[in-house]
């Protein structure tokens, strides 16, 4: 009736065919499951980044921030109060 040889290559061919569509499958659900991952992981990544940074700036100026200015700054008196016609009249 029918070749036992064949049968049995067609048995194989049919296993090999079964283990790339099985690994497939799995491919194309951790592509879907990670796909919306990957930009969240970059943009918290980047949001902590940011902060790292902040915070060094912060207590950088603060560390290197002079108690007085090295400039002496005076008042000088105002000439006149008027606005040039432009005040609350």
């Amino acid at each position: 009736m029918s070749a036992p040889g064949n049968t049995t290559g067609e048995m194989k061919t049919r296993q090999k065919a079964m283990a790339v569509m099985g690994n497939l499958i799995a491919v194309l659900g951790l592509l879907v499951i990670g796909y919306p991952l990957t930009p969240a992981t970059i943009r918290m990544l980047l949001a902590w980044i940011l902060i790292v940074v902040a915070v060094t700036r912060f207590a950088a100026r603060r560390r290197f921030q002079r108690a007085e200015s090295a400039v002496t700054v005076r008042s000088v008196p105002a000439r006149s109060t008027d606005c040039g016609g432009f005040g609350g009249r």
